[in-house]
């Protein structure tokens, strides 16, 4: 707590060396001058605390959701407003200010605060404070008192009373005779925990101040004020591109996501290092990680700068500043320097400030706040925006959500009069003494379970004890009975094969730990298909799912060679794969990754290296392979990898010809295209082995040895493409040998590749200027914006077959795929690693994309699994597959269209049902195909349900319902009933007889509201979420409610959909940014909430066969989740552009599909959850070999798992 002074006004700050940003850190009071973008929110805030000072005994609450800048409006701008008199109120500018946090001891911080200000001994204070709160802070005048972070006071203290004295006695503060102004910052999510107190919830209902997201023009000022305020300028168009990335499909008016703020402050300070000169740049801006990525790259960056050693510490002592709740919510708490100091066994001062510059180096980055006493993490961002933490903080959320399991578990015996059929037996109970170690590591996390959970866990360990016991004497009683000697090798083997079993799960488990932190992409997928096959543990599934579930899969053995001449080709048929590195060509089996032999000379050795140009090119009939070494040019057999023919003379037959470094053959096979170091062409006859007139001159030579001209035909062949020194593109005639039209102009720097497009209608090329760019080939105009890579460009470009893709090689290591039509990022990188990517090639079926960088490494990944396939789709509000899969219905704005799944082409006209909503509200909001597939039901928010024939398009008949008011409807699984929600009445309707059918529900008390409603798959049971925060089930057939309300299923009162799983024993509830999981008959929380968002979660859908749940969120990101160890799968799709309102699974559990608010619908493929160890198998072509079995697997018996 600290008495804050900032009456006197800042000075302008003009030193481009001092950051105007603040990283995850909130602004503090003395940082006011660099506070831009919330002058309205401040004025506001300041009316709402006049009016509440004109009463006593009432607080101010301000909250809103984390990350929206709560605090920073508190401390940078309340505050200092306060200091300068703009309260309206007589005198308050001479008021005290004090800003206080609760922190884990909320009466010693409020004693050490009061102190500070007024005088006397804190200790005294805080024990009168505990003694009698509202009497022991006697009053001295009038003040304000800004409580901020209020939420600490449930996530940080678990003692009630203490809770209850701090509530009093800031209540006391309030009220007479103190007549303070005390307000209460608190995030959103906490609303429901502060709602308990009464005259919090008092508070609450009077109205408190909400701080919503920033407006474009609050942000845009947000940007560029602070950076004007200290003397930087900022780029031309790095102001647009970062709203741009924020913005999406919103209107200007429209606010910004909440949890964006942190982000983009995160990526404004990584901008600020990189700047130029005193000049914020695009460059910077692109280098630091973009918004979205910011806060990763910056915490990964330091801890990669660590030694090995100290990464761990780090690690660990990260761990000892987040607490994991009950319910599996991680927070930030603040600990002392003594806590840092034990956490990472810094005994000797020389340790100690080791410990110390370890978070020293990540408080610069703004990710740690570093306090005189203690330290903090600055932002409940970082617990989300960082993998390697989220991944380092499992074990714990696993340990808590048994601990849960224990605390529920244990009052349900006691409650049934410790009845003994509710004790644990076996797995469970040897995982409460698997958990107990880290409890008494962490008691703040995992305070004592007290003694009902005591005594339930004593009482399940003596019934095991007595268990074993019975077992002996019923054995010792089957002995006098039988042959003593046969029922004892009984018993013997029963215990040897329950060690047995009890070795291979314990052995499972470890492999599926270490597939998790092997950098090799094929051993971390082998490893966790062995570990499958030792034991089908849970934790192996979940790690074969999860590496499906990424592209990087098989890297071809054998191939690493360093080399900047490196290439990869598939031949026409998609059979044989050439691989070459500086000359050397390696022919494999594109199918089973099998390698077929290296291309032979004549004398019969392989080829081997090549000092400058080198290309391959495979003839159209895939029989043939041309390769060029400086001016040699030869053929080759590809099925007996030999000679074929005599190669090309090109010096002989070229004066002054140079080295060749580049070749393509036309379409049809007969002719050769050779491109020189000179800029210069040639077409060569292939049978003949003859030049074809004289060369193609380009407008120079190649600038260094590491340029070369790349050549391309057009696909009808009558056409060729090259490149010169001039950065531009020309198009030939092959038959006049004139140039066509204009050159293709727009690059700044030299142009490495060419790619000419399946239909050939579009030409893309890459560039060392950062960028790659398509091009219409009839207008030489540019498509579009370009691809941008400002760290050194791109090396080669590749079309997908479908020509809805293009693939890039990065000079930063990448590969990436992009959306022709948008060009947009498909998803994050297919791969990614230290050396340039030089060469890409899709295989003709489009299902392996080939990348070779620099160290002759060549990687072949799937480049659809768990990414979008095809072209966005428009919708706006909903979207369901057929239940054969192959189609997709998508609403959008008054109609609703059909698709065929695999081509993503629309099928038949569209259905217009003839209700429209006013506005940008799209008028059709639900859709659901019948069991058959052959009818689909479609309901719009004027309140009209209607029946389509899928064949025809058109309407099986008059509307099933017409409400004529916004009413919301839930179509059963089963097409056969809906469910017509409207206020605070459910009201059923027959769809064949077209009429309501028996009472209606009435939601009881006060709910003013049904929200969201889904029935079970069986339609006996709907689920519905109300405005009170609630969940209810009811029975369809009495209409009567099931049980009480899942009350805690809605964390903060955000709930915006619930799904049943298909075998209907658990439903799903979306609650803020996580997602909870509950056991239908037995009504209760199971397991730990799954995390992971960045944002509100807004959708759900379970797999066909209820493994697997598919989220979508306001991050704008789709993810699945395996529901066995409720971890993430794989990376989250991402590609829409604005927040996620609907997902769906398709009945074969291949292929997710998903609507947001930028108007699109996407279709994303995803890893198949049947069979993963045969997907992983394929992809790998290959087991563990006995060195890595060894390594890995030391004691086991070689198996060949991938048989």
């Amino acid at each position: 707590m600290t008495a804050v002074d900032n009456g006197g006004d800042s000075e302008r700050n003009d030193a481009p060396d001092v950051c105007p940003y603040q990283g995850l850190a909130p602004f503090e009071t003395d940082r006011t001058e660099l506070f831009f973008g919330r002058a309205r929110a401040t004025r506001d805030l300041l009316e709402r605390l006049g009016t509440r000072l004109e009463r006593t005994g009432s607080l101010l609450l301000v909250s809103g959701a984390s990350g929206v800048g709560k605090s920073s409006l508190l401390r940078a701008g309340l505050l200092p407003a306060l200091a300068k008199g703009m309260l309206p109120v007589a005198g308050s500018r001479r008021w005290p200010r004090l800003l206080v946090t609760p922190t884990a001891e909320p009466l010693r911080a409020l004693a050490e605060c009061w102190t500070r200000a007024h005088g006397g001994h804190a200790e005294a204070v805080c024990a009168d404070l505990r003694r009698d709160p509202e009497r022991a802070l006697e009053p001295v005048g009038r003040f304000v008192l800004v409580v901020d972070q209020f939420e600490e006071l449930f996530t940080l203290v678990t003692d009630e009373r203490e809770r209850q004295a701090y509530v009093r006695a800031l209540h006391a503060l309030a009220g007479e005779p103190c007549h303070a102004a005390v307000v209460v910052g608190v995030r959103a999510d906490y609303w429901d925990r502060c709602a308990a107190y009464p005259r919090f919830a008092e508070a609450i209902q009077d109205g408190q101040v909400i701080v919503e997201p920033m407006a474009e023009p609050d942000l845009r000022l947000a940007v560029i004020g602070p950076a004007a305020a200290a003397g930087l300028e900022i780029e031309p168009g790095l102001v647009e591109t970062v709203l741009d990335e924020l913005r999406a499909e919103r209107t200007r008016a429209d606010p910004y996501d909440a949890g964006a703020l942190p982000l983009l402050s995160q990526a404004l300070l990584n901008t600020w290092e990189r700047r130029e000169n005193g000049r914020l740049t695009l460059r910077g801006y692109e280098e630091s990680g973009r918004v979205r990525d910011a806060v990763r790259r910056t915490a990964d960056e330091v801890l990669d700068r660590l030694r090995p050693e100290d990464r761990t510490t780090a690690l660990r002592l990260f761990r000892r500043m987040t607490l994991i709740t009950p319910g599996g919510r991680v927070v930030r708490r603040r600990v002392t320097w003594a806590d840092v100091h034990a956490a990472a066994s810094a005994d000797t001062p020389e340790e100690r400030r080791r410990a110390e510059a370890l978070l020293s180096a990540f408080a610069d980055q703004r990710l740690l706040t570093l306090h005189e006493d203690t330290v903090e993490i600055a932002h409940d961002a970082l617990l989300v925006a960082w993998p390697t933490l989220a991944r380092w903080l499992e074990p714990d959320l696993t340990a808590q959500a048994v601990y849960d399991r224990l605390i529920e578990d244990a009052a349900q015996w006691a409650e049934h009069h410790r009845d003994p059929a509710y004790l644990y037996r076996g797995a469970r109970l040897l995982a409460v003494e698997d958990s107990r170690p880290r409890w008494d590591r962490d008691p703040d996390s995992f305070p004592p379970p007290g003694p009902i959970a005591d005594g339930f866990v004593a009482a399940s360990t003596r019934a095991a004890r007595t268990a074993g016991r019975r077992r002996g004497a019923v054995v010792a009683g089957l002995a006098a009975l039988a042959a003593l000697a046969l029922v004892a090798a009984v018993v013997a083997v029963d215990a040897a094969d329950d060690a047995e079993r009890q070795r291979r799960l314990a052995v499972s488990r470890q492999l599926a730990a270490q597939s998790e932190v092997v950098d090799d992409p094929v051993v971390s997928a082998l490893l966790a298909v062995t570990a499958w096959r030792i034991a089908p543990t849970p934790q192996a599934r979940h790690r074969m799912l999860d590496a499906a579930s990424r592209p990087g899969r098989t890297v071809l053995p054998g191939v690493a060679r360093p080399g900047r001449d490196v290439e990869a080709e598939f031949s026409p048929d998609g059979s044989v794969l050439a691989t070459g590195v500086n000359g050397a060509v390696q022919l494999w089996d594109a199918a089973s990754r099998r390698r077929l032999g290296a291309l032979t000379a004549r004398s019969g050795t392989a080829l081997s290296s090549c000092d400058a140009g080198f290309d391959l090119a495979f003839g159209p009939d895939g029989k043939t392979l041309a390769t060029v070494c400086q001016w040699n040019v030869q053929f080759w057999d590809v099925p007996t990898r030999r000679p074929s023919g005599m190669p090309l003379d090109v010096q002989g037959s070229v004066k002054g010809a140079e080295t060749v470094e580049a070749i393509a053959f036309s379409p049809d096979g007969t002719t050769l295209a050779t491109s020189s170091h000179d800029g210069t062409t040639q077409l060569w006859n292939v049978a003949a082995r003859r030049r074809i007139g004289e060369p193609l001159r380009g407008p120079g030579t190649a600038p260094d040895d590491a340029s070369s001209w790349p050549v391309a035909f057009t696909r009808d062949g009558e056409h060729l493409v090259t490149t010169g020194a001039d950065h531009t593109v020309r198009l030939w005639n092959t038959t006049t040998r004139r140039q066509v039209g204009k050159p293709f102009t727009g690059h700044t720097g030299v142009i490495r590749d060419v790619s000419v497009s399946r239909n050939g209608t579009i030409l893309a090329t890459a560039s060392a200027d950062g960028t790659a760019r398509l091009w219409d080939l009839t207008t030489h105009a540019q498509i579009g914006a370009p691809f941008r890579n400002p760290a050194g460009g791109f090396h080669g470009t590749a079309f997908s077959p479908d020509g809805t893709r293009l693939a890039t090689a990065g000079a930063d290591g990448s590969t990436r795929l992009w959306d022709v039509a948008d060009h947009r990022p498909v998803g994050p990188a297919v791969t990614e690693g230290p050396q340039p990517v030089r060469r890409v090639a899709f295989s003709p079926d489009g299902r392996t994309l080939a990348a070779a960088d620099d160290n002759g490494t060549v990687r072949l990944v799937d480049p659809a699994t768990h990414r979008q396939v095809g072209a966005a789709i428009p919708a706006t509000s909903d979207v369901r597959f057929s239940p054969d899969g192959r189609t997709l219905a998508a609403a959008g704005r008054g109609t609703v269209r059909l698709w065929e799944v695999a081509a993503t082409r629309r099928n038949g006209r569209p259905l217009r049902p003839d209700v429209m909503a006013p506005g940008r509200v799209p008028a059709v909001y639900a859709v659901r195909f019948t069991p058959d597939g052959g009818t689909l039901a479609t309901a719009t928010l004027g309140g009209t349900v209607r029946l389509w024939s899928t064949a025809t398009g058109r309407p099986t008949g008059p509307p099933v319902y017409s409400g004529g008011e916004r009413w919301q409807v839930e179509i059963a699984r089963n097409g056969g009933l809906l469910a017509v929600l409207h206020g605070r009445s459910i009201g059923f309707w027959d769809v064949n007889a077209r009429r309501e059918v028996g009472p209606r529900i009435t939601l009881p008390g006060r709910t003013d509201r049904v929200s969201t409603a889904a029935f079970s798959p069986d339609g006996k049971t709907l689920a519905t979420a109300g405005r009170d925060r609630s969940v209810r089930l009811f029975d369809v057939g009495t209409r009567r409610q099931i049980g009480r309300p899942l009350s805690a299923a809605v964390d903060g009162g955000f709930l915006d959909d619930l799904e049943f799983s298909p075998d209907g024993t658990t439903l799903a509830t979306t609650s803020g940014m996580t997602v909870l999981l509950w056991d239908v008959q037995r009504q209760r929380q199971t397991g730990t909430a799954l995390a992971g968002h960045a944002g509100l979660v807004d959708t759900v859908a379970f797999s066909p066969d209820g493994r697997t749940l598919v989220t979508g969120s306001a991050d704008r990101t789709v993810r699945l989740w395996d529901l066995a160890t409720r971890r993430q799968i794989g990376p989250p799709l991402a590609g829409h552009t604005d927040r996620v309102t609907r997902v769906t699974y398709s009945s074969t559990g291949t292929a997710v599909a998903s609507v947001a608010l930028d108007g699109t619908a996407r279709v994303w493929k995803v890893v198949e959850t049947t069979d993963p160890a045969s997907t992983l198998c394929a992809g790998a072509g290959r087991s563990l070999t006995r060195a890595e079995w060894q390594r890995f697997v030391p004691g086991e018996k070689y198996v060949n798992v991938c048989e």
